[in-house]
């Protein structure tokens, strides 16, 4: 198929990366919600994902799953994947477009452990593993 038109449309596409370890992961609890970034208002997220790039590990852990969202809906970007098998690969993508309106919404990642909690409040139960959020998003101009 033919390219029909490309230009620029001035509105600045916004990347947000954000890694989280283990050490950011010591809840007594067997879930997390960390606030990845506080979205302007009008923002337009376009994509998010996350990138796993060293395979959690665990000795009590037996799975772990994280979602990309907001505050209000932590799997609105992307929804619950595995990060405890395989190896380190480029994560799951989905396009959201979805609105965050008036002051704006945190997006966040939220990680859910199975067999264990996640820590002790003070020290992870996961013994290695990374993974970087990705959220590209635009701000939409008033009418």
């Amino acid at each position: 198929m033919p390219l029909l038109a490309e230009r620029a449309l001035g509105r600045p596409i916004k990347q947000v990366v954000y890694r989280v370890s283990t050490s950011d992961l010591v809840a007594a609890s067997t879930t997390a919600t960390i606030i990845v970034k506080k979205l302007p208002a009008g923002a337009v997220v376009l994509s998010a994902f996350y990138d796993l790039v060293t395979v959690f590990t665990s000795a009590s852990i037996t799975a772990l799953a994280c979602e990309v969202g907001v505050t209000t809906d932590t799997d609105a970007f992307v929804t619950s994947g595995e990060l405890l098998s395989g190896p380190p690969s480029a994560g799951r993508r989905q396009v959201a477009g979805a609105w965050a309106t008036g002051d704006g919404v945190n997006a966040v990642v939220k990680f859910t452990s199975t067999g264990a909690n996640l820590g002790n409040g003070t020290a992870s139960a996961l013994t290695a593993g990374k993974v970087d959020i990705h959220i590209l998003y635009t701000v939409a101009k008033d009418a």
